[in-house]
């Protein structure tokens, strides 16, 4: 299945980002979709018609796929706990067991219980996260089990139910929106024109300074031992050697290129987006060194008794936001502040 859904993407990303013929012959359902979501987007609640007391950012996307917003939301949790706010996370849990009854996040849970990016933004913010589909649901639980001034919304731009006091679109530089077209025929999940009713866009790797948001690594934590290493350390100690960079993330270019720019000479296993690494995977790495995300590390099991967990690091990642932005969520958000 995990190699049937690797195809699959494949065969989609080549149709949607290099101009494919075969986009064309997805037209009729690209209109019906568009159909559905100009029904869906008439129903949007106003920006501001937030619960009291709260404010609601939802970090979202306009194309499939990855695209850095868990990151951004880890970077903006952080920076508003600097600024003594109590921060609340929404997430829909992909490829979880929750639906459509709200189930808080807690230390005991693991990735296929509530999702891969919700346990991984929990143990990064020590926040209270709320997984459901059903994202006015889940606000709602959130607001009734814990006492928040922010509430950020992992995805979640085309759940116009959710209402939202600001809205954050993350886009990816060297995909952009691809062809243009709405899925299926194209990447998008709303017309292009979307971007004109958002608050702020962010473009990962982008050359617009008050659009930019880009990855500096810390450090690479060993899994065996969880000791962390500074990233200078790690560059000098395994520069000139061969390594194996693995990951299931959405696009998983970035995470190996950011290696190599690093100096490093990697191997690199792509696997399907939200794919979990194996013990099978990381027998048949070719390198006695294996690299992985933070991402990836967090649906981690079975690998504790395995020689490979010796020779496994993860490399701590965070995203750096603009000044830009920053400095109009601080002048937004005063009253609270």
């Amino acid at each position: 299945m995990t190699a049937l859904r690797g195809t699959l993407e494949r065969v989609m990303n080549h149709i949607w980002y290099e101009q494919s013929i075969f986009s064309y012959l997805l037209l009729p359902l690209e209109a019906i979709v568009r159909l559905i979501v100009s029904r869906r987007r008439v129903s949007a609640l106003p920006k501001g018609a937030t619960p009291e007391g709260v404010n609601v950012i939802v970090v979202g996307g306009l194309t499939v796929g990855g695209t850095g917003k868990t990151p951004i939301v880890i970077a903006l949790g952080r920076w508003l706990q600097q600024r003594g706010l109590r921060v609340g996370v929404l997430s829909r849990g992909y490829r979880s067991d929750v639906r459509d009854i709200p189930r808080m996040v807690s230390s005991t849970d693991n990735s296929s219980s509530v999702g891969d990016e919700p346990l991984l933004i929990f143990k990064a913010l020590e926040v209270p996260v709320v997984v459901c589909r059903d994202r006015l649901r889940g606000l709602e639980a959130l607001m009734s089990q814990a006492s928040v001034d922010v509430v950020l919304s992992d995805d979640g731009l085309q759940h116009y139910s959710l209402p939202r006091d600001l809205e954050i679109l993350v886009l990816d530089a060297e995909r952009g929106l691809g062809n243009g077209r709405v899925i299926p025929a194209g990447p998008l999940r709303e017309p292009s024109s979307r971007i004109g009713s958002v608050d702020w866009v962010l473009i990962r790797n982008s050359n617009d300074p008050d659009r930019a948001f880009t990855y500096r690594i810390l450090g690479a934590r060993e899994w065996s031992s969880g000791r962390l290493l500074p990233w200078p350390e790690c560059v000098e100690k395994w520069r000139g050697r061969s390594v194996t960079a693995m990951t299931g993330l959405g696009q998983p270019t970035q995470f190996f290129e950011m290696l190599r720019r690093e100096g490093l000479t990697v191997e690199s296993v792509a696997l399907p987006d939200h794919a979990p690494i194996t013990r099978g995977n990381l027998d048949r790495a070719n390198t006695d060194l294996v690299l992985i995300t933070a991402k990836d590390a967090i649906k981690l099991s079975g690998i504790e008794d395995s020689g490979a967990a010796h020779h496994l690091w993860v490399v701590e990642i965070e995203a750096a936001l603009p000044s830009s932005l920053l400095s109009s969520l601080e002048s937004v958000l005063s009253p609270s502040m």
